[in-house]
C-alpha cells in the first residue's frame, strides 16, 4: 500500500530562501530514490515563509528504509537551522 505524506514547513526569520533552496535541492535528489514515486514542493500564496511537502512512496518500508539514509539524516540536520516549526499533516 503507497504512503501519502504532507508536511507543512514555517521557516524561521529571514531564511525563507534558504529552506526553498535545500527543499528543491532534496526533491532532486529524493525523486531517484527507490519507492519514491511523487516528492512536491510548493509555496503558500499568502505567506512567504511556509511550505508544504507532498511525498508519495510506493511503500511506508521503503519510506522508512529511506529514513536510515544519510541523505536523509543530512537533510534532517540542515532544516533544524532553517525552521521555525514543522507540522506533519494525517498520512492517508
Amino acid at each position: 500500500m503507497s504512503l501519502v505524506k504532507q508536511t507543512v514547513y514555517i521557516a524561521k526569520q529571514k531564511k525563507q530562501n534558504d529552506l526553498k533552496k535545500l527543499l528543491f535541492t532534496h526533491l532532486l535528489n529524493v525523486n531517484k530514490v527507490e519507492g519514491c514515486k511523487n516528492y512536491e514542493v510548493y509555496e503558500a500564496d499568502e505567506d512567504e515563509t511556509e511550505l508544504l511537502v507532498y511525498e508519495e512512496w510506493s511503500s511506508e518500508e521503503l519510506f522508512n528504509d529511506y529514513k536510515q539514509t544519510q541523505e536523509y539524516k543530512n537533510f534532517n540536520e540542515q532544516k533544524k537551522s532553517l525552521i521555525k516549526r514543522e507540522e506533519v499533516l494525517p498520512n492517508f
